[in-house]
C-alpha cells in the first residue's frame, strides 16, 4: 500500500461529508421555504442551487473512479462489500481513522436522506397550495416580461 492511500481516501470521504453537509442544509432552508414562509421564489432558487451542488457530488463520484485503480481496487463503489474491501488496505490506528470518517461520511449522508424524505411528505402536503403560488409567480414574470416588451421599463432621459 502506498503511503498516502489514507490521505487520498480521507480527501475524498471529507469532500463528500463536505457536500453532504452542504445540501443538508439547503434542505433545511427548503423546508423552511415550504413550511414559514410559503415561498415559491425562495424555494425554486434553493432547489437550483442544490442543482449545482448534486453536480459537485456527481463529479466527486467520477473521481472515486479514478481513484479507485489507483488504490488497487477493482470493485466499484456502491457494490456489495465495497467498503470492507476498502477498509483492508488499512491496519491499525490508519483503520481506526478510515473507520471514523466513514462512520461520520454515512451519517451526514443518512441524515441528508431522512431530511429529504421530510421535505418530499412536506412539499407532498402543500403542493396544491405550491402548485398556485407557482401559477402566481408564473403569471407575475410573464406580466413584467410583456410590460418590458412594450417599452414599460424604459424611461428615457426626457421623461
Amino acid at each position: 500500500m502506498r503511503d498516502d492511500t489514507l490521505d487520498k481516501v480521507k480527501n475524498l470521504l471529507g469532500l463528500e461529508l463536505n457536500i453532504y453537509n452542504r445540501l443538508r442544509k439547503m434542505v433545511s432552508r427548503e423546508l423552511e421555504a415550504i413550511l414559514l414562509d410559503g415561498d415559491m421564489e425562495k424555494l425554486l432558487s434553493i432547489l437550483q442551487e442544490k442543482q449545482d451542488v448534486i453536480a459537485q457530488l456527481q463529479l466527486l463520484s467520477d473521481t472515486w473512479l479514478d481513484a479507485l485503480p489507483m488504490l488497487g481496487l477493482e470493485e466499484l463503489r456502491g457494490t456489495s462489500g465495497f467498503w470492507e474491501k476498502l477498509s483492508t488496505l488499512f491496519s491499525g490506528e490508519q483503520a481506526v481513522e478510515f473507520d471514523r470518517i466513514l462512520l461520520k461520511t454515512r451519517s451526514a449522508a443518512e441524515d441528508l436522506m431522512e431530511a429529504e424524505k421530510t421535505v418530499q411528505v412536506e412539499l407532498e402536503k402543500h403542493v396544491e397550495q405550491l402548485r398556485g403560488k407557482m401559477l402566481q409567480v408564473t403569471h407575475g414574470r410573464s406580466a413584467f416580461i410583456n410590460y418590458a416588451k412594450m417599452g414599460g421599463g424604459y424611461f428615457g432621459s426626457d421623461q
